[in-house]
């Protein structure tokens, strides 16, 4: 297939932006600016979002503005706090048919009836459709998995991925998120160089570095404790609480669902404490100019009004735009992103490289799409676990890349993630309050017992509600459960809202005639809506054995799921795990009463509807590593295999996968940190292969 002159070239198409494509492409943009030769360019199916009000660093939301005059397709984050607001998030932010602009991107699997889901594959997965990716919506999690995850026979790692050098690269994905990628690669080259005295370490970093936040405002002390047990671990002391009479309790300042949530864990769990959260919570940064910082709205998954969080979008920006003080990026000319532009197809080339095929939207009617095409000598497929699966299982079906391996689509996972609620609690929980995560428990490590059958790892973290879903609660429960049911055209979409909106007027008329007498439920705040409800997100190693493959006819959805040997994704072991743990945490928190944490996804109503599934935010899987073609689509540095050839590089050259798609197994925690830390080593290894000259 020839290539005609008027497609434009890169050296390098990355696929995606989110961790696993930021990572690579900011990576060797750098290697190539220093080189003074080669191009990066991304494409990104979504737009760019950020925040509509003013924060410490850009008091006149002079972003937006940037953006716009660079003629990038950029929308604001929905800032309503209350059922306006779930309207906004719901019309405008989701993805869908006629708006395919989108954030979320809520994919259900199986086959379509009249009126929505006829049969359900088991798995509903929320993915971002932005500039940013996963890091856009997530809950700016960061944890390293136990070293037992990665003894697991599937995981080929079999050259320099012993526990010295994994913890080199989780450190490197640590400062990559929580400082930026281009200030931990010079940070480690100057340490590398070996000078003496060492030189200074670089500027100017994006973000102030991960964070421990558990109190209410930046700057209290919560009084850790680290046991001598758990290295590392920084733990509310229960020890200390209650105690009225200490001048200083450890848990006055602690943020309540934080301090709910350590207190009673360390009665099931002593592996328990405080998460690493991608969140600035330092007002003034090392450089002494001040930061935007964490103001705890709870609202991390909906948008960071303040603009805290450590997403990807703001390093792409700065690197490739610059910023509103300082316009003009440090990889212009070097490093491009091309938004609203959504990859389709790879053709291999017979000369060598390859053309990518994709759909560019009309950012004022997304709906529209062009056909088009950008060569390159190396594509980096990094486009999730879904995308990239489904786009590699197009290109071996329409035979532009007919020699992928047989085990494309195998090996998917839902991480064991698993959303419960349980209601009436005994203490004020305060979900609204916070950043949407801050703490964690895990069971079944050899830290807690060395007993444990680790095979049955999993973790518990609470899991904040924004005031605008916490509208909901009540009557909107109906409503949530009628928007899951993977029915979401405009017209059901209204009337789901309506008959939720009709049972209001007739409410408030009452509560406006008695509210002098004794203030009424209709006039509470959404923060009291959910003061007693405690919410949690669980990941567990779950046994990765899902397949994907692609829908067959019109009442089948693109992509389909299936799990290796029947049965459903929640008959998975590792979900009773779960069940158990939170059937403990939920005595320590209801007493006598027996309450149940409540899966809302796996509901008798949602069964009726046709929406009975594992909810998930974390898949992995689908292009997994192998040690060959028969065993994985790529290799241990995400090479992808060609299976017509052998020998020592039997691979489509210049062809990788650098997202949660090559992830071999469970992990059991919030998978983040671990797809940043493989694609920061596939990044080096594609370095290193770089021609001299």
């Amino acid at each position: 297939m020839g290539t005609p002159r008027n497609i434009p070239h890169h050296t390098v198409v990355v696929i995606g932006s989110g961790f696993g494509g930021t990572m690579s492409a900011l990576s060797l943009a750098r290697e190539f600016k220093e080189r003074q030769r080669g191009t990066v360019l991304m494409l990104e199916r979504g737009t760019w979002w950020t925040t509509p009000v003013g924060t410490v660093q850009d008091r006149e939301v002079e972003t937006y503005d940037l953006l716009a005059k660079k003629g990038q397709p950029v929308q604001f984050w929905s800032s309503a706090e209350n059922f306006r607001g779930f309207i906004d998030i719901y019309t405008r932010c989701f993805r869908r048919r006629s708006n395919e602009d989108g954030l979320y991107d809520l994919v259900t699997f199986g086959e379509r009836g009249l009126l929505g889901m006829r049969q359900n594959d088991g798995v509903s997965i929320v993915r971002a459709s932005g500039v940013g990716g996963g890091s856009l919506v997530y809950s700016n999690v960061t944890i390293r998995p136990p070293d037992f995850v990665f003894d697991d026979d599937r995981w080929p790692t079999e050259t320099d991925w012993d526990g010295v050098k994994r913890e080199e690269y989780f450190q490197l994905a640590r400062d990559a998120i929580g400082l930026s990628v281009l200030h931990a690669l010079e940070k480690r080259a100057t340490e590398h160089a070996g000078a003496t005295p060492p030189p200074p370490p670089p500027p100017n970093p994006i973000n102030t570095g991960l964070r421990n936040i558990v109190t209410r405002s930046a700057g209290a002390d919560p009084g850790f404790r680290t046991p001598p047990t758990h290295p590392g671990l920084k733990q509310l002391d229960p020890s200390r609480y209650p105690d009225p009479t200490a001048e200083r309790r450890a848990d006055d300042l602690w943020i309540d669902r934080a301090r709910i949530f350590q207190l009673h864990m360390s009665k099931l769990t002593s592996d328990y404490g405080t998460v690493d959260s991608s969140i600035n919570d330092k007002p003034i940064g090392d450089d002494g100019k001040p930061k935007n910082y964490c103001e705890r709205q709870g609202r991390c998954n909906v948008g960071c009004l303040p603009g805290a969080r450590h997403t990807l979008n703001k390093q792409l920006m700065t690197a490739i735009h610059g910023t509103p003080r300082h316009p003009g990026g440090d990889l212009e000319g070097v490093l491009d992103l091309w938004p609203l532009c959504e990859a389709h197809l790879v053709h291999a080339r017979p000369e060598g490289g390859y053309e990518v095929e994709y759909l560019e939207r009309d950012a004022n009617a997304p709906w529209r799409t062009s056909t088009r095409r950008v060569s390159a000598d190396q594509v980096i497929l990094a486009a999730g676990c879904v995308g990239t699966t489904e786009l590699l299982l197009r290109c071996k079906e329409r035979e532009t890349l007919p020699n992928l391996s047989p085990a494309l689509g195998e090996g998917f996972s839902t991480n064991g993630d698993y959303l419960a609620f349980l209601d009436d609690t005994d203490f004020r929980v305060s979900l609204t309050r916070g950043p949407v995560t801050t703490s964690v428990a895990h069971f079944n490590t050899p830290e807690a017992d060395p007993t444990s059958d680790v095979s049955k790892f999993h973790t518990i973290e609470d899991q904040g509600i924004p005031r605008a879903l916490a509208s909901l609660v009540g009557q909107g429960v109906p409503l949530l459960q009628s928007l899951s049911t993977g029915q979401r055209k405009p017209l059901f979409t209204a009337l789901a809202i309506l008959r939720y909106a009709l049972g209001r007027p007739r409410a408030y008329a009452r509560a406006l005639f008695r509210n002098y007498q004794a203030r009424q439920p209709q006039f509470a705040s959404e923060d009291e809506h959910v003061m007693d409800m405690m919410c949690i997100a669980a990941q567990g190693r779950e046994a990765s054995v899902g397949r994907f493959r692609l829908g067959r006819g019109p009442r089948e959805t693109p992509l389909r799921v299936e799990r290796k040997g029947g049965g459903s994704f929640e008959d998975d072991p590792i979900y009773a795990e779960i069940r158990a743990t939170l059937a403990r945490f939920a005595e320590q928190l209801t007493g006598d009463r027996g309450g149940t944490f409540r899966n809302p996804f796996l509901t008798p109503a949602a069964e009726l509807a046709g929406a009975r599934s594992i909810g998930l935010t974390h898949p992995l899987g689908g292009c997994r590593m192998g040690r060959d073609a028969s065993q994985g689509v790529v290799d241990e540095f995400g090479h992808v295999f060609d299976a017509s050839k052998t020998g020592g590089e039997p691979f489509y050259e210049g062809l990788h996968v650098a997202d949660a798609a090559v992830i071999p197994t469970a992990l059991g925690v919030n998978p983040s940190l671990t797809i940043a830390a493989l694609a920061l080593r596939l990044s080096d290894r594609m370095i290193a292969d770089l021609p001299s000259s």
